[in-house]
């Protein structure tokens, strides 16, 4: 790596493509090979609920990710994230509220079919 190429682990290969020529090029082999080590592996681990959907909404696709699991994060960490990701936001409101309605028209569906109110 002395010569100025660069070779990149399987774990940062985007975050060297991020950085502009210039900054890459004055890098040292050292200073490359300090930056992967502490950017590490990704610490998303497996979870045990992982649930992910894209769906098909026109003209876009929409993805829906659900994971659950044992919390792992320290008490500062979970401030930080309720900081950037609040709970109560329009999306999330509409979300809750479709899903609700989606939910519940299914129930009322069932109700009456099985009550012999809607016959097939």
């Amino acid at each position: 790596m002395p010569d100025g190429s660069m070779q990149q682990s399987a774990e940062t290969p985007a975050l060297f493509d991020r950085l502009p020529p210039e900054i890459l090029g004055s890098l040292t082999a050292r200073q490359r090979s300090a930056i992967a080590s502490a950017a590490g592996t990704p610490g998303w681990q497996p979870h045990p609920v992982n649930i992910r959907l894209s769906l098909p909404f026109v003209p876009h696709r929409y993805y829906l990710t659900i994971v659950g699991g044992p919390e792992r994060r320290a008490s500062g960490r979970r401030k930080i994230d309720r900081v950037r990701n609040p709970l109560r936001t329009a999306g999330n409101v509409a979300f809750v509220f479709c899903a609700a309605v989606a939910v519940y028209a299914v129930v009322i569906a069932t109700v009456l079919i099985s009550s012999s109110v809607v016959q097939f």
